[in-house]
């Protein structure tokens, strides 16, 4: 039974995933096994199916190694804290304390996350915890002089020609994520929906190869301002059209966003996302005025605290008049959608119902 549904849902991904060039072939593929059994390791955990979840991560560790090196770091140290977080539900010490010790040795050095789970920390033990996190933090500081940069990943679709017409779409990745691995959904995109895609790192560095953004929208605001505007001043992108995109943690700065900055950005898409505080009526007031629209992506297996805050969002804006598109997908978990094209292309005709959803440039 676990042979025959893995297969089918990695049959379905091939179907909806990127075009496979000879030349990167294997790499796609290993994207497409990767994204496959990360969500049936998600799966797994939502049913309480503790064991089973540790071996799906244990294939994203296979799966992974031929990945580009900060793509496959980043994959392998989040897949460890996979597995420490599952065997800490079935009260197996050893392979608890052995995961995070891997996890932490592939750059997973959100310690606060750890922290905050426990179930988790109960097994291994807080001092023991300390100990090795306290271990992993020097280790941090000692490394980030030597950070490279992380300029935006953009996509420009095919026929680009430099000039004011292009839509802007911004896309963000989730918290504690890598944005080259989140890049990879998008790189079909510009094409598709006939608009640029820049995709940004995270204001928050928590290692070489992970970002995150925060919940403060006045943190982030300004980085992503200064993404737009040095589009729309290089005419490199409509400033009538600027949309932003995001999953998780980005999906909640994406929302505040469309609605804090409606003179910017005209609509948002939302995959696995919350806001966990309320918006003025005021706020939303200007933002309906605007026009701003909003579609959002939830999962029937979301997290109930992200379910429920985006169920109160969505009532919110439709009461003020925004009008919000909330689409719940059966069989998703708290994941960018394994049909991520489909999903982004119905959105894009909805955000845009007085525009074609693709190849309305100027001729």
């Amino acid at each position: 039974m676990r042979f025959v549904l893995r297969t089918t849902l990695i049959s379905f991904a091939l179907l909806v995933s990127i075009e496979i060039h000879s030349s990167s072939a294997q790499v796609e593929d290993a994207h497409t096994f990767v994204w496959a059994d990360w969500h049936l390791a998600g799966i797994s955990e939502a049913r309480a199916d503790w064991n089973l979840a540790i071996e799906y991560y244990r294939n994203v560790l296979r799966e992974s190694e031929i990945l580009p090196l900060d793509v496959r770091e980043w994959y392998r140290g989040t897949a460890y804290y996979g597995i420490a977080r599952s065997a800490a539900r079935i009260h197996n010490d050893t392979l608890v304390c052995r995961s995070l010790e891997r996890a932490f040795s592939h750059h997973f050095w959100n310690f606060d996350l750890v922290a905050s789970d426990s179930s988790l920390l109960s097994t291994c033990g807080r001092p023991w915890f300390d100990s090795l996190s306290h271990f992993w933090s020097q280790v941090l500081v000692n490394e980030r002089a030597q950070w490279q940069s992380q300029p935006p990943i953009v996509f420009y679709p095919a026929g680009y020609d430099s000039t004011a017409r292009w839509p802007l779409i911004v896309a963000l990745h989730g918290g504690n994520a890598n944005y080259q691995s989140f890049s990879e959904h998008w790189q079909n995109a510009a094409n598709e929906l006939h608009a640029v895609i820049a995709v940004p790192a995270g204001v928050f560095r928590e290692s070489q190869i992970t970002n995150s953004w925060g919940s403060d929208l006045a943190t982030i605001e300004p980085s992503i301002l200064e993404l737009v505007s040095s589009f729309t001043k290089q005419h490199l992108a409509d400033p009538s059209q600027i949309y932003v995109a995001g999953f998780s943690q980005g999906a909640q700065a994406s929302i505040e966003l469309a609605l804090f900055r409606p003179d910017v950005f005209r609509g948002a898409i939302a995959m696995s996302g919350f806001v966990d505080r309320p918006i003025p009526d005021s706020v939303l007031q200007v933002a309906h005025r605007k026009g701003s629209r909003i579609y959002a992506i939830t999962g029937q297996y979301e997290d109930p605290t992200f379910f429920h805050e985006i169920d109160s969002m969505h009532t919110s804006c439709t009461a003020a008049g925004i009008p919000f598109h909330w689409n719940i997908v059966p069989g998703m978990i708290h994941e960018v959608p394994l049909d991520f094209e489909r999903q982004i292309a119905d959105a894009w005709s909805w955000l845009r119902p007085s525009q074609k959803a693709v190849g309305d440039r100027e001729e």
